[in-house]
């Protein structure tokens, strides 16, 4: 089969590789279509932070966002058949250790992350999962949209850790996947007022379709939800946070560090909370889509075939105008 394998930082290609075999509690997947996130590109440049703290190591398999069709199931699997679809959890605990208990698999110190880290991903042409991590995806849900189900938990976890009340005020920085998921999840979600800040005029207008408004400058909100991924977007946030707000910051921006007014936190009273990942939101989101009233298959601006990997990869890395979800969709060619 033919996957896209990342050898060092900036190096990667269409390589050759067997069907990987699987064990007896795995299932063997050919996707149906992947998406690209910017963490992958922050994969392939070696700038994720997981490779800078030897977390991840190379050479790997991009893909953490997929849906994908059962081609095997091994033999102490039980509740799936095979020709099924299925999408998977990035965050893979262990199990059994007392992070994995208390719910916080996502941040066990065995975990795998899938495509990200110790886990090779769906940028192939078929790939092992573990079953316990994988939910089988409703008739009712279109491949484009199933293919949102690892985002649009992402985007719920960040939406629900930020707590928000019945009339606050929410701004949600940056326009992109996460973005746009978070803000049709508040408004379907909370009775809140929702706006954003995001510059590229066609991201905006499709935030504005789904019934928000642009941030005035100077005005205060008491929840800010950072997924742009930038610098830039974390200080705006935190300029526009109000006295005892709340920011919840989803977004890498795959830099060491950056700078805050830590002070004006303190005086001001705020919080700022991380959200990594989306451990338990995975049965809401695909309850959401199924819904049909978060649409995300919307905001896809293009679709390319395995074999166009790099091509779709710099589009989502140069961020042009416009650009929305990309989407690589392997196909037979790619499995034999």
């Amino acid at each position: 089969m033919r996957a896209v394998v990342i050898s060092a930082p900036g190096e990667y290609a269409l390589a050759q590789r067997p069907v990987p075999g699987i064990g007896s509690d795995e299932l063997l997947l050919e996707p149906i279509a992947v998406g690209i996130c910017r963490t992958d590109i922050e994969l392939l440049d070696g700038t994720m932070v997981y490779l800078r703290t030897g977390e991840s190591r190379l050479p790997l398999t991009p893909g953490h966002e997929w849906v994908a069709r059962i081609a095997a199931i091994g033999d102490r699997v039980s509740g799936y058949s095979v020709g099924q679809r299925v999408v998977g959890e990035c965050s893979i605990g262990c199990g059994g250790c007392p992070v994995c208990s208390s719910g916080n698999y996502h941040q066990c110190p065995r975990r795998r992350e899938t495509g990200v880290m110790n886990l090779d991903g769906a940028m192939a042409g078929s790939f092992a999962f573990p079953a316990r991590a994988a939910h089988a995806v409703p008739e009712r849900i279109a491949d484009e949209d199933a293919v949102f189900t690892e985002p649009t938990a992402v985007a719920l976890r960040a939406v629900l850790r930020a707590d928000i009340r019945q009339g606050q005020r929410v701004l949600v920085i940056g326009g992109g996947t996460i973005g746009w998921l978070a803000t049709a999840l508040i408004l379907d979600l909370f009775d809140a007022e929702v706006a954003f800040a995001e510059p590229d005029r066609a991201r905006a207008k499709r935030l504005q379709a789904l019934g928000t408004r642009e941030a005035v400058p100077g005005n205060t909100f008491d929840v800010v939800i950072e997924a742009s991924g930038s610098p830039g977007g974390v200080r705006a946030g935190l300029a526009a946070l109000a006295d005892s707000g709340r920011l919840v910051d989803v977004g890498l921006t795959g830099m060491d560090s950056v700078e805050v007014d830590l002070d004006r936190i303190v005086v001001r009273d705020q919080t700022i909370l991380g959200s990594l990942g989306s451990p338990e939101a995975w049965p809401q989101a695909l309850e959401l889509l199924g819904q049909g009233r978060v649409r995300p298959s919307s905001i896809v601006t293009a679709r390319h075939s395995l074999a166009d990997f790099a091509a779709a990869a710099e589009a989502v890395r140069g961020g042009g105008p416009g650009v929305g979800k990309v989407l690589v969709m392997p196909g037979p060619e790619d499995r034999s």
